[in-house]
């Protein structure tokens, strides 16, 4: 059985999609992933010993801007790629991810009478998956939809929670703290907003670092071109652009945690039990859903979350006050949850099924 894995754009679409993809391979499958060449998609599926197929895809864009005028043409070609790369390769099934990278691919699944599965790892549907949910057989949902849904979908969701990466219960800190020479004897203070960075968010921690260098080992995952050299002998501070496979254990190290509040990676701290600063991507550029995922987390973890607005990091004390009101809250375990791996298999499984049925 050949199942085609699909998402991309960011590694929160990403790393779920090869979770998934680790469950297919356990069950026999074979698998070839779809995205764009020479980005996140393409790096983190070469890693994980996935064939690529490469297939162009746009997104759009939150504001004004030329490249919204081409998008249409970059869609289409996309489309066509797809359909092309998917009758060659002849899969039983495609596993979407989300993402604008996986609108062109799920369309020409669906062109190609290929049983389209996909995920929603929000509290509402990104526009995406509105797109692909008509032609999808299955809609994976990560938590239950907040209100009714619509009757096109009411056959076909599943609630299976959100697929985190499997290795989390395999970490090794202590291999980790070596490596980097962290000391023993203060906490560690990891910080990382997504594959790309966050520029804001880094501006700031670099602001305020005199006091959280101070009180922690502070672990900054920037993002790629995001070090700054001139802090490279800085005590107290560890500056990365990535960590690939070293993130769980990075992750597991961690005594608190200051990121975005993508779906990804709140299930990641939720499993760990790892105390948290969220900031949330604004509005403006983006639509709403992490301001949504930082309220409903924070709701839930009263004690190990604080939320601090984007617009609240030009406060230089911003980050400060949220981790000092955080310091005297020990983490959990190391992968603790019974759930770690648990979405991901069931997720596989309703793939396989929708593979069965059509042959």
């Amino acid at each position: 059985m050949k199942i085609a894995i699909t998402g991309g754009a960011s590694a929160g679409h990403v790393v779920p999609a090869l979770a998934v993809a680790g469950r297919l391979r356990d069950h026999g499958a074979e698998l070839v992933f779809l995205g764009r060449e020479n980005t996140i998609e393409h790096e983190l599926a070469q890693r994980a010993g996935i064939p690529f197929r490469h297939v162009p895809s746009a997104g759009l864009q939150r504001r004004r801007s030329a490249a919204n005028l081409l998008m249409p043409f970059t869609v289409t070609r996309g489309i066509l790629a797809a359909y092309r790369a998917l009758r060659r390769e002849r899969p039983d099934a495609l596993f979407s991810k989300g993402s604008y990278v996986s609108v062109p691919v799920g369309i020409g699944a669906a062109l190609a009478r290929i049983p389209v599965v996909i995920h929603e790892s929000d509290h509402s549907l990104g526009l995406a998956n509105r797109i692909l949910g008509r032609l999808a057989t299955t809609i994976c949902l990560s938590v239950p939809a907040p209100g009714p849904t619509p009757r096109w979908m009411q056959n076909k969701t599943q609630v299976t929670g959100l697929p985190v990466r499997a290795d989390l219960a395999d970490a090794k800190p202590e291999e980790l703290r070596g490596r980097l020479d962290l000391p023993a004897d203060k906490p560690v203070l990891l910080i990382f907003c997504g594959s790309s960075g966050a520029q804001r968010v880094n501006t700031a921690v670099r602001d305020q670092l005199h006091v959280l260098a101070e009180r922690y080992s502070v672990l900054h995952v920037t993002g790629k071109g995001n070090l700054n050299p001139q802090l490279a002998e800085r005590p107290g501070y560890w500056q990365l652009e990535y960590l690939h496979e070293d993130m769980p254990h990075a992750l597991a190290l961690a005594d608190l945690v200051i990121g975005r509040a993508g779906a990804t990676t709140l299930a990641e701290l939720s499993a760990l039990d790892v105390p948290a600063v969220l900031v949330p991507l604004p509005a403006s550029v983006s639509r709403g859903d992490q301001i949504d995922n930082a309220r409903a987390y924070a709701g839930q973890y009263p004690d190990r979350c604080r939320v601090v607005a984007d617009e609240e990091l030009t406060d230089p004390g911003a980050l400060v006050r949220a981790c000092t009101a955080l310091s005297a809250v020990p983490r959990g375990g190391q992968g603790s949850s019974p759930e770690v791996g648990a979405a991901a298999g069931r997720i596989a499984d309703l793939v396989l099924r929708a593979a069965a049925g059509r042959r």
